[in-house]
């Protein structure tokens, strides 16, 4: 955890197989006891980064979407219920597109599943979800752009969103790796650890010069909202009822730079001066810079430490690595030269 205010970071991690942990009857039982009396059936879906996910049945063919995050202590789940309840507040406004979860039979959104583990249930959404590299079509990113006008005029005070601090989530252990690249002694033993060290000893200057310019830029933003945080095309779900946006464990008050740089790095439509329009709100397009650097630099500092300290070669951890350099090539890109 970053700060008090500040984001607890769900791991980017590919989720191709299910928690050891918590077997599929621990997730139904969950379900039961807070959402689902009548449910018959939890399915692993090996979809989406980060979380895992279930689909669970009812007996009268009901479906719904279990998600389970490893998040330990209260501090960790408070900070979850307080993102959920940013799309909560926005559904209850009547923002259309947004897909929140559903509160459990207490009013709860987030239960914990054994001493590691939480679960949060959302109802089953039909649907195609695009990529995270997807381009976005004129029109639908028009419809992202009004779906975050709607989303970024929900009052802060009607959810409890913590305060995106600024920060890179990992920082700290990134550094402490950096400052040892050139000295294998210094790195753990792991499988995986001298490629890591070998991708980061090849990008360290630029690692180093995104810190730096990190650090350079201004104080925070005096215009916060509601923001998603990741509105790109792997969370936008296509249904006949228009785009609906999903995966809301990001959600923070923050500016609204957050969310449109997303959008824009993803499509030819002019998405401030739509987003202006709508909202009458100034956009930094300099702030958007650096938060897609930020963006970049905070993907390094999550896989870099995790696939150094990896115990085992995965199909997870070989998607990672292949993920963590080209996160590096994207940083590379977006540090001007020294």
């Amino acid at each position: 955890m970053s700060s008090e205010d500040g984001p607890v970071p769900v791991p980017f991690r590919l989720v191709q197989t299910p928690p050891r942990e918590v077997p599929d009857d621990a997730v139904l039982d969950a379900v039961r006891a807070g959402w689902a009396p009548g449910a018959v059936s939890a399915s692993y879906l090996p979809v989406g980064f980060g979380s895992h996910h279930w689909e669970v049945r009812e007996d009268d063919g009901t479906r719904w979407f279990a998600t389970l995050d490893e998040l330990r202590g209260d501090a960790a789940t408070s900070w979850l219920d307080a993102a959920f309840s940013v799309a909560h507040a926005a559904a209850a406004r009547g923002v259309v597109a947004v897909h929140a979860p559903v509160p459990a039979a207490d009013g709860r959104l987030v239960h914990r599943v054994r001493r590691a583990w939480v679960v949060t249930v959302q109802h089953w959404l039909e649907g195609a979800a695009g990529r995270f590299s997807d381009r976005l079509a004129d029109e639908e990113a028009e419809e992202v752009v009004e779906l975050l006008a709607g989303l970024h005029a929900v009052p802060a005070a009607e959810t409890r969103a913590r305060r995106d601090d600024g920060s890179v989530a990992g920082r700290g252990m990134l550094e402490a790796l950096l400052a040892c690249v050139h000295d294998p002694g210094a790195w753990q033993d792991g499988p995986l650890a001298p490629a890591v060290r070998e991708l980061l000893a090849k990008y360290a200057d630029v690692v180093a010069g995104a810190l730096a310019g990190h650090d350079a830029v201004a104080g925070a933003s005096s215009l916060l909202v509601v923001t998603h945080g990741e509105p790109h095309p792997g969370n936008l779900v296509r249904t006949r009822d228009g785009l609906r946006l999903v995966d809301w464990d990001t959600a923070l008050l923050a500016p609204p730079e957050r969310d449109l740089w997303l959008v824009a790095a993803r499509t030819g439509v002019d998405v401030v001066a739509r987003y202006e329009e709508l909202t009458g709100r100034p956009v930094d397009r300099s702030r958007m810079r650096h938060l897609e650097r930020r963006w970049a630099l905070a993907d390094v500092a999550d896989f870099v430490p995790g696939l150094a300290g990896a115990t085992e070669e995965t199909d997870d951890t070989a998607w990672q690595l292949r993920a963590l350099e080209g996160s590096l090539v994207e940083l590379e890109g977006l540090v001007p030269p020294a």
